[in-house]
């Protein structure tokens, strides 16, 4: 799937959406359950997920609409609002990120994305940054990138929906040869200070979520504000090898937490966002 993904759906990425709030909660709701309704779902039935996971009506009536009009959501005929084809092929792409988080060992491989566009392209220079950044790459110098090798059908299904691929060439390396330590480097290609302080609020953020609180009703509020709270992470953070990182980097925590929260807390909650939807 990943190497079919197009443009369209690369822009319903939505990374700077403020979490916890009614927007970013029903597009949570959305991508977690209304996704995979097939006959669609009605309006009413949304605002009641959004309202069981702490939102008012109001805020999730408008929030609704501004997805509608993002085109995350699709109204019927029927009243009833279904995911279209290119937000189904974002959140198929964001799934494979939220519910497998990566993390390199020191032996695993990079790729390596060297790119140079004729002016006739100069305009995708923004968005070919944009959406590397997305994507957890590291800019090594201008024009050239650096990821972990898992990402390279991600880096590639870019490339392909922007339109770049021809002017890009891809490199599979062992192991780079730093000018200083690794750290340094890491710290210069990627933005670590963002990353960690987006782990310390994660890790805020679900300190109030109990994984021994199963009963449904709670166990689903508590999910969704979970996986609000983690889904920009898995992509912003490529998940580089621990001899890259600071002394007491908030990742790995923040990984334990969410994997442990997901053990504990999915089938209950999906088990009460079911009998919503049936009702």
């Amino acid at each position: 799937m990943a190497s079919n993904t197009s443009l369209s759906a690369l822009s319903l990425d939505d990374f700077e959406a403020r979490t916890g709030s009614a927007t970013s909660i029903i597009r949570t709701i959305t991508g977690l359950y209304v996704r995979h309704e097939a006959a669609g779902v009605a309006r009413t039935q949304i605002v009641e997920l959004a309202h069981a996971a702490g939102v008012s009506v109001p805020a999730a009536q408008t929030a609704i609409s501004r997805l509608i009009d993002r085109q995350v959501l699709e109204a019927s005929q029927a009243s009833s609002l279904h995911v279209p084809h290119a937000a189904q092929q974002m959140f198929e792409r964001g799934a494979r990120r939220i519910f497998t988080p990566r993390q390199m060992s020191g032996t695993d491989p990079w790729c390596l994305v060297a790119y140079s566009l004729p002016e006739a392209l100069r305009s995708l220079r923004h968005q070919i940054r944009k959406h590397f950044l997305q994507l957890g790459g590291g800019m090594a110098s201008a024009g050239l990138w650096i990821f972990p090798e898992y990402l390279r059908a991600e880096v590639t299904a870019v490339l392909s929906a922007l339109g770049a691929r021809d002017h890009a060439t891809l490199f599979t390396a062992q192991q780079p040869h730093f000018p200083g330590t690794p750290q340094q480097a890491a710290g210069a290609w990627w933005d670590l200070q963002r990353l960690a302080a987006l782990h310390e609020a994660f890790l805020e953020n679900t300190a109030a979520v109990d994984a021994q609180d199963i009963a449904p009703p709670n166990a689903y509020r508590g999910y969704v504000t979970m996986i609000d709270s983690w889904r920009a992470l898995p992509y912003l953070d490529p998940g580089l090898p621990e001899f890259m990182l600071p002394a007491q980097w908030p990742g790995a925590e923040s990984r334990e937490r969410f994997m442990a929260l997901s053990e504990a807390l999915q089938e209950p909650a999906s088990a009460f966002a079911r009998s919503l939807l049936d009702s």
